[in-house]
C-alpha cells in the first residue's frame, strides 16, 4: 500500500488546482533567483549562460514572431527574458500571486513592452488571432485540462503563428515505478502534511495537502524532520523528501495516529504524457509540423561549464546575447530522453 492509497481510502479530499495549492503558496517560482527575471543575467555565472541558451531556443523556434504570449509565466519566465528581444510580450498566469510577482519583476527590470494577465490557460482572455507566437514552460501539463489549454493556444495564434513549449518528461525523471515525497511543518495552530505521489504507469502526479490541529505529537514530528516547506525552501534546506509508506515520522503511521486531528484535505492531479502522446495531443488541437526534442540545457551545460572552468566566459561576456541566441538554434540536436524536460515546437496552419 502506498501513502496515497491510504489517504484515498481514509480521508475525504477536496479537489483543487496546482495554481491554488502549489504556485499561490510559493514565495518565489524557483529556489535560485532566475536571470532575467529576479535579477539581471550575469556573464560571470555559467548557470546564466545555460538559462540564456534556453531563451535562445525559444527565440529560434518563434522565428519572426513580434507579439508573444507566455502561458503559465510564473514569476515571468520565459516572458521577461524574451521581452528584451521581442517587441511585445504578454505574460499570463492563473495564480494571482505569481502574476503579481511577474508584474513587479517587469517593472523592476524596466521592461515597458510586457503586459501581465491573470487567467487560466483553458480560458485565455484574448480574441482569436491575437499573437504570432506562444510559449509555455512546463505549464500546459499544470493546467486542469491540457487539451483545452492547447486548443486555446491554437485559437489565439494567427495563421502561421509558432508554438514552442517545454514539457516535463516524467518517464525520464522517475527512477522507480512509484515515488512518494512528503513534508510536515507547523503553520500557526495547524500542522500541514504534504505528499507528492508520482508514477510511471500511468504517468501521473498527485499532490495532497492535509491540515491537522497541531497536537503535541504532530508538533514533535514536525520538529524531528526540521522542515523548511518546499514553497519556502532554499537549495540548502530541503522540504519534500523521499518517504516510505512505513516511515514512522512521515509515512502511514503518522497519518493513522493523527486522523482525529484532521481539519481539511485538498489535492490536485496532473496527467503527464510521453513525448509521443504530447505530439499527438498538440496535433489534435490543430497544430502542424509538431516535433519534440530534448532540452537544450543538456548541450549548454557541457559547453558553458567547461568554458567557465577554462576562464573563457569573461572574454565572451560582451557577446553573451548573440552567442546564446545562436546557441539556441541547436535545440534540434538534443534527442528526446536525454533530459527530464522535452522541448516541443509546432505551428498554426
Amino acid at each position: 500500500m502506498t501513502i496515497e492509497d491510504w489517504i484515498r481510502g481514509h480521508v475525504p479530499v477536496e479537489a483543487s488546482t496546482s495554481a491554488a495549492l502549489r504556485y499561490e503558496r510559493m514565495i518565489r517560482q524557483a529556489a535560485e533567483p532566475l536571470p532575467g527575471v529576479h535579477r539581471p543575467a550575469d556573464p560571470a555565472q555559467p548557470f546564466d549562460w545555460v538559462e540564456q541558451a534556453q531563451i535562445g531556443a525559444f527565440l529560434a523556434a518563434l522565428g519572426e514572431a513580434r507579439r508573444v504570449l507566455d502561458i503559465g509565466t510564473g514569476d515571468g519566465w520565459p516572458a521577461l527574458p524574451l521581452a528584451r528581444r521581442v517587441p511585445e510580450v504578454v505574460a499570463l498566469d492563473p495564480s494571482p500571486r505569481r502574476a503579481a510577482h511577474a508584474q513587479d519583476n517587469a517593472v523592476r527590470l524596466g521592461l515597458k513592452n510586457v503586459e501581465v494577465a491573470c487567467a487560466p490557460a483553458e480560458e485565455l482572455p484574448f480574441p482569436d488571432g491575437s499573437f504570432d507566437g506562444a510559449v509555455a514552460a512546463c505549464a500546459i501539463e499544470q493546467s486542469t485540462d491540457p487539451a483545452q489549454a492547447l486548443r486555446e493556444a491554437f485559437r489565439v495564434l494567427r495563421s502561421g503563428g509558432r508554438f514552442a513549449a517545454m514539457f516535463e518528461d516524467l518517464s525520464a525523471e522517475l527512477r522507480s515505478p512509484i515515488e512518494e515525497t512528503a513534508e510536515l511543518y507547523s503553520d500557526g495552530e495547524q500542522a500541514v502534511y504534504r505528499l507528492v505521489h508520482r508514477s510511471l504507469a500511468p504517468l501521473r502526479e498527485v499532490e495532497y495537502e492535509l491540515r491537522f490541529r497541531a497536537s503535541p505529537g504532530l508538533r514533535s514530528a514536525a520538529e524531528e524532520v526540521r522542515p523548511v516547506p518546499t514553497f519556502r525552501a532554499t537549495p540548502a534546506e530541503p522540504g519534500l523528501r523521499p518517504v516510505a509508506p512505513d516511515d514512522p515520522v512521515l509515512g502511514i503511521p503518522l497519518l493513522e495516529a493523527s486522523c482525529d486531528e484532521l481539519i481539511a484535505a485538498r489535492s490536485f492531479e496532473l496527467r503527464h504524457r510521453s513525448p509521443a502522446e504530447t505530439i499527438a495531443l498538440v496535433a489534435e488541437a490543430g497544430f502542424e509540423g509538431t516535433r519534440a526534442y530534448g532540452n537544450i540545457t543538456w548541450l549548454a551545460r557541457d559547453f558553458f561549464g567547461p568554458a567557465h572552468r577554462d576562464g573563457l566566459l569573461a572574454e565572451l561576456a560582451p557577446h553573451m546575447d548573440g552567442i546564446t541566441r545562436a546557441f539556441g538554434h541547436l535545440y534540434a540536436a538534443v534527442p528526446v530522453g536525454k533530459t527530464s524536460v522535452f522541448f516541443l515546437v509546432a505551428r498554426k496552419p
